[in-house]
């Protein structure tokens, strides 16, 4: 009788240990990803048919288990974000992946100038304008863990100037 309650007890104290260490483990890896989130958090890759956009993110906040980190906090209408428009084809779809697929939602948002704070959400599929110009897209990505939002632009070619290289 007392061998099996000596025996049951070791069983108990190894999973106990089992358990701290593996907690341990947990608060060592959140405690690393939190004093380095930009380096930590999903990527985003948008292209507009074989042209990859320049993606900059503006600002993130991802809550970990000790602790909320807050991004940089860019803002596009007081000129924060480093714009790099791309030369696309009108009416092209514009093609958004994050390298974590657990994502809530993604809601996509346009505006026509570069210091315009009136960003329109587009619904369903998106498509680049058909009127040559330089446009704005406003990205916000919802995870359970937090939020990110990201910045980038395109410039529509006119299709009658459209040169062969």
């Amino acid at each position: 009788m007392k061998s099996k309650r000596r025996a049951l007890l070791k069983i108990v104290g190894a999973l106990v240990l089992v358990g701290v260490a593996a907690l341990a483990s947990l608060l060592i890896k959140e405690t690393i990803d939190s004093t380095d989130p930009e380096n930590n958090l999903p990527l985003i890759e948008a292209s507009v048919g074989y042209t990859k956009l320049n993606v900059v993110r503006a600002n993130f906040e991802w809550n970990y288990i000790t602790r909320k980190v807050r991004g940089p906090g860019l803002s596009a209408e007081s000129g924060d974000v480093p714009f790099a428009p791309l030369d696309v084809i009108p009416d092209s779809k514009l093609v958004v992946v994050m390298s974590d697929p657990n994502y809530l939602s993604i809601r996509v948002s346009r505006a026509d100038a570069m210091y315009d704070a009136d960003y329109i959400e587009i619904y369903g599929d998106v498509f680049t304008p058909k009127t040559p110009g330089v446009y704005y897209y406003k990205i916000e990505v919802s995870y359970k863990k937090g939020s990110l939002l990201y910045y980038t632009a395109v410039r529509v070619q006119d299709p009658n100037q459209l040169t062969v290289g």
